[in-house]
């Protein structure tokens, strides 16, 4: 049956051929003189000769009969019709229904010819299972599985391919899977172990493996072991060479390391790999001038090598070389535009010389990711002006557009600047417009967070709670709502049983945050209860060291009585000119606090992080 059919199916195309010319052949009708009669309406046909022919007449031939022929003519019709998905579909069916390898092989090709990697993992399974001394369904079966990162099943196919005498690749198995950082490695190293190679496979695929594989579980001594079995065999085996440096790095024998890898460019000095563990190793070392060598000779062999600029170009600002890291970036840059780390150093070597627009530019450059949201802050910081606030929006707004993934992140940088400068309407303007031009970020808790802290600066105390309550709604667990909207109705309502559960459901969730614990103890001073009240604050003042906590403390200080230990800790405040509004209130209500504090210069302010208080 297997041979009549894989007969059949390599001569498919031109038995269709011939079908075709037969369905399309006319046969040659005798002369008449008479014309043609026109059968009347209504007229039953003759039965055709085929139809009036009993199917038991042709039997099964070699497993073939009628059913599955015509499945099978269909597919190949549907093939060369270009309908490759139907010829998929019908070829699937019949090899699950036949489990026959001839089938399950063709359709394998077919799968992945149609880019359907599942089909053809299933397909690829069943030839493997069916044809069990076949080497190239081994391999295909192993390949997709591998493909699939599914290792350990992978393993079992790839060992039948080599005991087959097909080779092995257990490297590229053992790497593909400490690269994915899936479980089971320890698996795959008992199964490998316990293997016997074929007497054809070379010993330093199978020892290098194993070598891999002991490395990642950290049992560095059997790695060793390994690699000398592996380079007795090949000294010259680049990837255990590699291993054997790497490991001289993380033990700590950085000389041994170095002569070890200068012995193999002796013998291969075109090995580019060879050459970045050199360098790697000369920096483990703090050898810059000697990685730096190593990189420059990297680059005269692979003139095309982007990273190895950039490490070069760190080397070189490592050195203090900031004049030879621009030349370097400028040439990454040339030779590929789209290196976003290149421009970011660039921009910050141009700041360095105070070069602002020439560093604005190469910020612009930058595409998208991490990199340009540490572009944008460098940027806010650049145009540090309230009269380049509109430059900076327009920045951020053609960042937005370009890169949508990131809009949420832009547009919380414009809302921080204008809400530095007390822009609060615009700040909120912004975040709407933000909002309808990137529908999907409108409902993200971080916007309608930022929303309820400028609506709190508006004094708008109910829009605030309203959008605090939104998150809430959809994040009952948001500590930082939670403890915004508690402390709101601590300090500015009477609300304050209300707003002091949801500080302590906040302080549930989180007991070490310095803002909740702050927010714990004025409440606790609203109620009265200022014994707890200063254990609380003086806990949240040990981990932040921040104005207005010091200012709820010294409250609470006074109101138990205390006021040298107030005075002591107001005056360990730094003096800002002019005071802040909560500090002369502060004054206003204990005036025998009020003396010549030491003046200083206002504090720059800085971004803001995510443990910033949100009522500051």
């Amino acid at each position: 049956m297997i041979h009549s059919l894989r007969l059949f199916l390599t001569h498919l195309p031109l038995l269709l051929s011939m079908l075709l010319i037969l369905g399309c052949a006319t046969p040659t009708s005798p002369p008449t003189a008479e014309p043609a009669q026109i059968r009347p309406k209504n007229t039953p046909l003759e039965a055709s000769p085929l139809s009036q022919l009993d199917p038991s007449q042709f039997p099964a031939y070699n497993g073939l009969n009628q059913s599955l022929l015509l499945a099978l003519l269909s597919a190949e019709i549907a093939g060369q019709r270009y309908a490759v998905d139907l010829a998929l579909e019908i070829y699937l069916e019949l090899t699950l229904a036949t489990r026959h390898p001839a089938l399950a092989e063709r359709t394998t090709w077919i799968a992945q010819f149609a880019e359907q990697p599942e089909a053809a993992l299933d397909a690829a399974l069943i030839w493997a299972s069916q044809a069990t001394e076949n080497p190239d369904a081994q391999r295909a079966a192993a390949g997709l599985l591998l493909q699939n990162e599914q290792y350990l099943d992978a393993f079992e196919f790839l060992y039948r391919f080599e005991q087959l005498g097909g080779g092995s690749n257990y490297t590229l198995l053992a790497s593909s899977m400490i690269e994915s950082q899936q479980p089971g490695i320890s698996d795959l190293y008992r199964r490998l172990e316990a293997a016997t190679p074929h007497p054809d496979t070379p010993a330093s695929d199978y020892t290098t493996a194993l070598a891999l594989l002991s490395y990642e579980m950290g049992d560095l001594n059997q790695a060793r072991v390994h690699i000398q079995a592996t380079l007795a065999a090949d000294p010259r085996h680049l990837r255990t060479l590699q291993l054997q440096a790497r490991l001289l790095r993380e033990t700590g024998e950085l000389d041994q390391a170095q002569a070890l890898l200068s012995r193999a460019l002796t013998e291969q000095p075109d090995q580019i790999t060879l050459w970045l563990e050199l360098a790697r190793t000369q920096l483990a070392a703090r050898q810059y001038e000697a990685a730096e060598a190593s990189f420059d000779q990297l680059i005269q062999q692979e003139p095309d090598h982007p990273q190895a600029y950039l490490a070069l170009a760190r080397i070189q600002l490592e050195l203090g070389e900031y004049a030879r890291a621009e030349q370097t970036l400028l040439r990454l840059v040339d030779l590929d535009p789209h290196q976003d780390q290149a421009w970011l150093l660039l921009g910050q070597l141009a700041e360095r010389e105070d070069q602002t627009q020439q560093a604005l530019h190469y910020y612009r450059q930058v595409g998208g990711g991490q990199t340009l949201l540490d572009a944008s802050f460098a940027t806010l910081r650049l145009l540090d002006t309230p009269n380049h606030t509109p430059e900076l929006l327009r920045f951020l707004r053609l960042k937005q557009i370009q890169h949508p993934e990131l809009a949420l992140e832009l547009t919380l940088i414009g809302e921080y600047r204008l809400r530095s400068e007390a822009a609060y309407q615009a700040a909120l303007d912004w975040l709407d417009e933000s909002a309808q031009r990137f529908p999907e970020i409108a409902s993200r808790s971080e916007l309608l967070y930022s929303r309820a802290m400028l609506f709190y600066f508006l004094n708008d105390l109910s829009a605030m709670e309203a959008e605090l309550r939104e998150i809430l709604h959809h994040e009952p667990h948001h500590a930082q709502a939670l403890n915004a909207l508690g402390y709101t109705l601590v300090d500015r309502t009477d609300r304050i049983h209300e707003g002091l559960l949801l500080i302590q459901r906040a302080h549930a969730l989180d007991s070490t945050a310095p803002e909740i614990l702050d927010s714990l103890g004025w409440a606790m001073y609203r109620l009265g209860r200022y014994e707890e009240a200063r254990e609380y604050l003086e806990e949240a003042y040990a981990r932040l060291q921040d104005e207005e906590i010091a200012l709820h403390l010294i409250h609470t200080l006074m109101a138990l009585e205390l006021p040298e230990e107030a005075q002591t800790l107001l005056d360990r405040l730094p003096a800002s000119q002019p005071a802040s509004a909560d500090l002369e209130a502060l004054l206003d209500q204990y005036p025998e606090l009020r003396h010549a504090r030491p003046a200083s210069q206002d504090n720059p302010s800085t971004p803001p992080t995510e443990q910033e208080r949100p009522l500051d």
